[in-house]
């Protein structure tokens, strides 16, 4: 028996593996993945498996408890199981079941204990995160990365720079394996650490399967685990010691599928546990293994002249001198990552570390995405999924790339119901970047596939086996109390993703539950999208004529609910209303209908002119009323005085004008009197109310454009500003009385001790 400890994911560990598998010959060949991916196995002779990919193993009743196993084309344990696969040798996997894995974690997470899921940071390649040096007895340190031990020895810096040096960027050898063995059995001793209960319980079953294969007869076994396993499956205990850490676990019913995976998720800044710190450095050793670093320079030449960055080829000799003098100096047989990285920042970007980022997601980490043949995947809506992507030429990528789509086409309108019955499922494979825009016939959406959306097809297959079927009864599965506004968001994604059956149904539910709700703001929340709906629908063949009766029952509740719901709100609830305000004015604008904006402009007016409505509405009001030329300047003028008068307290007075302004400044660039009326309300505030309504005011103004603060700025500088204000003043005072103002006037004389009008 022959037991090899790796590194996941490591080029050098899976180079010298083959190697030492070609002199062993094995009859069999133990993997450490769980004993469910043995189901799975069969699958990796098939040549459509193109790494990286990953096992993506499940609890049934569960899909969110779930664990991926990933490979790349120099992960060891893959080319274990290819090089099973071309010698027609048994490979099985044999550490501890899934089954007990996911039932063990719920018990913890019942038990409000920390979940013991992450193993030994040596198991699981993690860096040493950087900490401290410090040198502490074995037997006191906490332990960390181990290799850290190592490397410290070796004069390195950290654990995880000393493995690449000795074992992944160096020459293949079967020999290896027995000095990390010696090696790691030696630190285990001298350590003497306590391994967390999941750690023995997993070396313990992959003892029990050992001793099953010499059971069964097979006497060259080839052992191929975690190079911190390997001392505790060199050394067997008592049969009885391991049954008693595995009698009575719990277990879960799981499944098993394979899905494809990418570079980008092997990174441990992915947060993946066993990360790799460049997948694209690992792959470029696994391709080449002669010469790898002149190559590795050259790929970096092309990608920073690209960027139209000097890469020619006597920079790509002087680098690669550079770095080979640098790991020289070092005491390296050759160049690494880091002799490389630094070689690149001198030669090619003349010592700025800037233009290195570059090199980030074509280089260091690949844009390599995995793939699965369609006839392995064994979810009915995934293999739905895959079809419709292949017929709509959307293959999936692990860039990020853009794709506009022409509605009046029907590649475009199939693309873009595709995407919508995805996001219907909670699978945002695709985003938009703009949403249905009035008057367009494109939509810009931003497509990322990424494998953790095997998750979210997983969860989705409870709806249906098919991508239309389940989008439909995910968007009718509303459960509690769903607000209008849901709905409708539900009903505008049917009509998109073209479910024709649905939309209809949702379209009762609206009704419903619109005759049974009095809140004025879940009413307007739900009008905008239905008027783009009316509205628009046609674009996409779709005929929306039947949400009319709906939008006439919403906006006539609206017009009768609206005044009340101004009136004696909090700063936060006005803020929301004036938003809601300007959004609802906007869609029912936009459908032109004349009983409608009557209906709603004689609410805005009983706001506008009621003194009982809340300060930033009734302002909303004003200026929506002002702006469909329902109020006249002079109307207008009167209540901006009235707002900014000095008897209203200056919080309510900045309130209102927030509200007033929160469309835009145009107004104030055009009409210099009310911007003289703003200016002198603040000339006369105290100093104390000033710095109080300061912040409101700065957000107000903040939301103009840059060329609306300028020119409102000119005009307030302007000397014909307090003239505009002086003939807005008199243009809007009533004729007065002065006979019947008298009496009053000779009262406030008396209290002010002034003398007598005559």
């Amino acid at each position: 028996m022959k037991i090899y400890g790796i590194r996941h994911h490591g080029p050098g560990c899976a180079r010298s593996l083959v190697r030492a598998l070609d002199e062993q010959s094995p009859d069999i060949i133990l993997v450490e993945a769980p004993s469910e991916m043995d189901a799975l196995l069969a699958d990796v002779a098939n040549p459509g498996m193109k790494p990286p990919i990953a096992a993506l193993l499940y609890q049934t009743d569960d899909p969110q408890s779930s664990s991926f196993y990933p490979f790349a084309r120099f992960s060891p344990e893959w080319q274990a199981l290819q090089w099973a696969h071309q010698h027609e040798c048994k490979v099985r996997c044999f550490d501890l079941p899934a089954a007990n894995y996911f039932a063990l974690d719920a018990a913890d997470r019942e038990a409000e204990k920390p979940t013991d899921d992450t193993e030994n940071p040596l198991e699981d390649d993690k860096p040493s995160g950087g900490q401290e040096k410090t040198e502490v007895p074995l037997a006191q340190a906490p332990l960390g990365d181990p290799f850290e031990y190592f490397a410290r020895a070796d004069g390195y810096t950290d654990g995880e720079r000393w493995w690449n040096d000795k074992m992944e960027e160096r020459s293949d050898s079967a020999s290896f394996f027995d000095a990390v063995l010696e090696a790691v059995t030696a630190l285990r001793s001298e350590l003497n650490h306590t391994e967390t209960p999941r750690t023995l319980q997993r070396e313990a079953t992959m003892r029990k399967h050992m001793r099953a294969a010499k059971r069964e007869g097979f006497e060259n076994i080839a052992v191929v685990c975690g190079a911190w396993h390997a001392p505790a499956l060199a050394t067997m205990p008592k049969v009885s010691e391991d049954n008693a850490l595995l009698k009575g676990l719990p277990k879960v019913k799981v499944s098993a599928t394979w899905t494809p995976w990418s570079y980008e998720r092997l990174t441990s800044a992915s947060g993946y546990g066993a990360g790799i710190r460049s997948p694209g450095w690992y792959d470029h050793l696994w391709s080449r293994s002669k010469y790898p670093f002149t190559t590795w320079m050259t790929k970096a030449a092309r990608v920073l002249r690209k960027q139209d960055i000097e890469g020619s080829s006597a920079s790509i000799i002087e680098a690669t001198r550079l770095s080979e003098s640098l790991a020289g100096l070092r005491g390296r047989p050759r160049p690494g990552l880091d002799e490389s990285l630094e070689a690149m920042r001198t030669v090619f970007c003349n010592g700025d570390s800037t233009p290195l980022a570059l090199l980030q997601e074509p280089l260091l980490i690949g844009k390599q995405f995995g793939e699965v043949p369609e006839e392995i995947t064994n979810l009915p809506l995934q293999r739905d999924i895959e079809a419709t992507q292949k017929r709509l030429r959307l293959k999936p990528t692990a860039e990020a790339r853009e794709l506009v789509l022409d509605l009046r086409e029907d590649s475009g309108r199939n693309r873009s119901v595709f995407l919508h019955r995805l996001l219907a499922l909670q699978i945002h494979y695709g985003k938009k970047r703009h949403s249905r825009s009035q008057g367009t016939f494109k939509e810009t959406w931003t497509l990322l596939w990424k494998p953790k959306m095997i998750l979210q097809i997983v969860d989705a297959s409870q709806f249906g086996n098919t991508l239309i079927g389940a989008s439909g009864q995910a968007l009718l599965a509303l459960e509690g109390e769903t607000s209008i506004e849901d709905i409708t968001e539900r009903l505008d994604l049917a009509i998109l993703a073209d479910l024709s059956d649905v939309a209809p149904v949702l379209v009762i539910q609206l009704d419903q539950s619109a005759a049974s709700t009095s809140d004025a703001l879940e009413l307007m929340k739900a009008v905008p999208t239905l008027v783009r709906i009316v509205r628009y629908g046609d674009v996409r063949q779709t005929d929306a004529g039947f949400l009319m009766r709906v939008v006439v029952q919403l906006t006539t509740r609206i017009a009768v609910a609206l005044p009340p719901a101004s009136t004696g709100l909090a700063d936060d609830s006005a803020h929301q209303l004036v938003d809601l305000m300007r959004r609802y004015a906007d869609a029912v604008t936009t459908l032109q209908d004349d009983s409608m904006l009557a209906s709603f402009r004689q609410s805005l007016s009983i706001i506008a002119n009621s003194e009982s409505s809340s300060a930033e509405p009734a302002g909303c009001a004003t200026r929506l009323l002002y702006e469909a030329n329902e109020f006249d300047t002079a109307h207008t003028a009167k209540l901006f005085s009235f707002a900014l008068s000095a008897g209203n307290e200056p919080a309510q007075a900045a309130a209102w004008l927030e509200g007033f302004l929160s469309g835009a400044g145009s107004v104030l660039v055009h009409d210099t009197a009310l911007l003289a009326l703003i200016d002198n309300w603040l000339k006369l505030l105290p100093e104390g109310s000033f710095v109080q309504v300061l912040p409101l005011l700065r957000r107000t103004f903040g939301q103009f454009t840059a060329p609306e603060r300028s020119r409102i700025g000119q005009a307030v500088q302007s000397d014909s500003l307090q003239t505009a204000a002086t003939k807005r003043v008199d243009d809007t005072n009533d004729d007065v009385d002065i006979e019947r103002a008298l009496p009053a006037i000779a009262t406030v004389a008396k209290l002010f001790n002034l003398p007598e009008p005559g």
